[in-house]
This record gives structure tokens, C-alpha cells and sequence, in this order.
């Protein structure tokens, strides 16, 4: 009787356990086909497994109590080993619903909104450090723009000052050096030189010019004593007057230097070009011309040189395009970048003999070469190089 009712108890846990399985198959069944799992879920199956495990490890150990009481009964044995064989099969699923579930758990943490509050979080922290990244660069270009800003400011001043000072530049090295050379019935033009000085309070300016210019000005009178009446224009517009002899002359090239002493230094004076220089120039090269062309103040005009081999009655010249006119002859031919001198003006073409048309851009110029060996051959060239003193002297009077 005992016996029995121990058989019967098992075959109802082992019901139980049976329909308390397809519970929980249900359950999942119903978990795998819903799209969404929730927390509240996985913690019920949870708990319904572990307290199904915990019936079937009873079950399990009141049958091997009942092997060893069942030895003397045959009939007993084989229904106690097909009920165990059932309820291990049953522990077996339980350890596959298990697996299940931790599926379903794994799913749970993984879901969309997980997932989305996870790429969320990482997206903030992105942005939040592309904000800060932004504001960092903003920080430093504002930074460059305001030094920028200034410093903008600051090199247009210096350009502003740059051209102001480049006119004057230009005033004093193209302008500045060329004088009126004027007489009853003729005017013309000359180029200082830089001023030596004669002694404490005197000063020696040769100007150079073309010979013609002071022929028709001395006329019948001593070239060696006539004065020869000189305009020299400052920077101020003003004029001032002064008388320069003749120093020496060449006819062969049309050319003269004459002497100036005073006792006031000459403020502009003409960069004389090396013989490099000039031999290397070209025709398309860039030049001014200034004179006093009929008389009025040095104008300069600008042009290109046209030829470096021009031949007149024997003479080798250069023609420049730079326009020119009567009065502009003993005046200066000057680099339009350097502002060195390469030449003294000559003559112009003209056309027609009975009333000669003046064809303003075909100006004849001597080259500053041909001035170079004529007075190297005189033994005069040192006249034209520029003396040490001179700057010397010039810093102590401006101080």
C-alpha cells in the first residue's frame, strides 16, 4: 500500500511536470513570435523554469528511492525506469529552455530601442565633440581674423606710404636731375650729375648735354667763358638760377659736360648706368625720357627703346618710341625700372625739308657708352664717378 501510493505521487509529479513543460513551451512559443520582448516576460519564464527544475530534481531523487524498495517487485521496475527516462528528458529540455531564454534575453538587451538608445549615446558624445572641435576652430580663426584684420591695415598703410614715397622716389631719381638750358633764341636741356664738394662751403655739379644745345646757345661767343644760363628744379616747384661753364665737348657724338660750382649742394643728381648695364640693353626695354621740351618744366614720357643700332651720317644711335620734342635735345634717357641713365637725347626725326614735319616718337639718343670712351680718351672719366665724400658730408648737413 505504501508502495502505491509513493508510485502514484510520482506519476503525479511527473504530470505535473509534464503539463507545467507545455506551459512553458507555450510561453515561448508565444515569446519567439512576438516581435517585441519586454523585462517583465523574461523574468516570469525565468522563474517558472527554476521552480520546474527544482520539482524534477525531487522527482529524480525519490526514484532512485524507490530502485532500491523495488528490487523484490518485477513488475514495478520497468515503469519506475520509463518514468525516469521521461523526467531526463524533461531535465534535458528544461536546459534547452533555458538556452532559449538567454536567446531571448540576449534579444532583449539588443533590441531596437537598446540599440537606438545605444547609436543615441554615442551620436551626443559625437556631437558634443564636433561642437567642441567646431568652437575650438571657430576660436582660432576669429583669432587669425582679427590679426589678419590688423595687419591688413598695417600693409596698407605701407603700401599707401610705399606709393607716396615711390613718386617722390621717382621726382627725385627721373625728374629732379634734369635742368633747362636756355638762351636768346634757343632752349634746351641737361643732366645733373652728383655734387662734389670744393672745399668747406663750395660744391662742383657737371651736367651733362648734348653739344648742339650749348652751341646755339654760346652762338659767336668763348665756349670756355660763356656762361650758360641753368634751371634747376626742387622738389618743392621751386625754381633756381644758376651758370655753368663748359667743361669739354665732343661734335663727333654731340655731346658736352659743363661745370656748375656753388655753394649749395645740387639736391638731385642722376645714377649713372655701368657699362654692363647699358651694353646689355635691348630694343622693347622700357624707358622715360625727360626734357623741357618748348620750354616748359622736365616733363617725363614714357616708351620702349626701338632700336640700339641706328645709324645717322655714320653715327651709331638708339631710337626710343617715348614721345619727344624741340627743347627736349641734352636731356635724359633713363631705365624705367632702375632709373639709372643710359643716354643723352639728341635729335628727332623729322619729315619734309621745306616746313619739316617733327615725328615725336623716332627720337635719336647717344648712348652713355659712346660718352664713356670719349671722355675715358680725354682722360676725364674720373669726373663722372661719384665721390665718397659726398654722402658723408651730405648725412652730417641733414643732421
Amino acid at each position: 500500500m505504501e508502495r502505491t501510493s509513493i508510485l502514484y505521487t510520482v506519476l503525479i509529479t511527473a504530470g505535473i511536470g509534464a503539463i507545467c513543460m507545455r506551459h512553458i513551451d507555450d510561453r515561448l512559443e508565444r515569446l519567439e513570435q512576438t516581435p517585441r520582448v519586454t523585462p517583465q516576460d523574461v523574468r516570469i519564464v525565468s522563474a517558472e523554469l527554476d521552480r520546474l527544475s527544482l520539482r524534477v530534481d525531487a522527482t529524480l531523487q525519490v526514484l532512485d528511492e524507490l530502485r532500491i524498495a523495488s528490487v523484490q517487485h518485477d513488475g514495478l521496475e520497468p515503469r519506475l525506469q520509463e518514468i525516469e527516462d521521461e523526467l531526463r528528458s524533461a531535465a534535458l529540455s528544461l536546459g534547452e529552455q533555458r538556452a532559449r531564454l538567454a536567446g531571448f534575453e540576449h534579444e532583449q538587451r539588443n533590441t531596437p530601442e537598446r540599440v537606438a538608445s545605444l547609436v543615441g549615446s554615442r551620436l551626443d558624445c559625437r556631437v558634443e565633440e564636433l561642437r567642441a572641435e567646431i568652437d575650438q576652430r571657430y576660436t582660432h580663426i576669429r583669432d587669425i581674423a582679427q590679426s589678419t584684420s590688423a595687419q591688413v591695415q598695417e600693409v596698407a598703410h605701407e603700401v599707401e606710404q610705399t606709393l607716396v614715397r615711390d613718386e617722390d622716389r621717382m621726382w627725385r631719381e627721373l625728374v629732379g636731375p634734369v635742368v633747362q638750358l636756355s638762351g636768346t633764341e634757343t632752349v634746351g636741356s641737361g643732366v645733373l650729375l652728383e655734387s662734389r664738394p670744393i672745399d668747406e662751403k663750395r660744391w662742383r655739379t657737371c651736367i651733362l648735354t648734348a653739344w648742339h644745345v650749348v652751341r646755339d646757345i654760346v652762338q659767336d661767343g668763348d665756349p670756355r667763358t660763356t656762361p650758360i644760363p641753368v634751371t634747376i628744379y626742387r622738389p618743392e616747384r621751386e625754381t633756381r638760377f644758376e651758370s655753368a661753364f663748359i667743361l669739354a665737348h665732343e661734335p663727333s657724338i654731340d655731346a658736352a659736360l659743363l661745370v656748375l660750382d656753388t655753394d649749395q649742394r645740387v639736391e638731385c643728381g642722376a645714377k649713372l648706368a655701368p657699362t654692363e648695364t647699358i651694353a646689355r640693353r635691348r630694343i622693347f626695354d622700357q624707358v622715360y625720357a625727360v626734357g623741357c621740351p618748348l620750354g616748359n618744366d622736365p616733363i617725363p614720357t614714357f616708351g620702349e627703346i626701338a632700336d640700339t643700332h641706328h645709324r645717322v651720317e655714320d653715327l651709331r644711335y638708339w631710337m626710343i618710341s617715348a614721345p619727344t620734342y624741340i627743347g627736349n635735345s641734352g636731356g635724359g634717357i633713363f631705365d624705367a625700372e632702375s632709373h639709372e641713365l643710359l643716354g643723352i637725347f639728341s635729335k628727332i626725326y623729322t619729315h619734309g625739308s621745306l616746313r619739316p614735319t617733327v615725328v615725336p616718337h623716332m627720337g635719336l639718343v647717344v648712348p652713355l657708352n659712346e660718352i664713356y670712351e670719349w671722355l675715358e680718351r680725354t682722360e676725364q672719366l674720373s669726373l663722372l664717378e661719384p665721390a665718397p665724400a659726398v654722402q658723408a658730408r651730405t648725412a652730417s648737413s641733414e643732421r
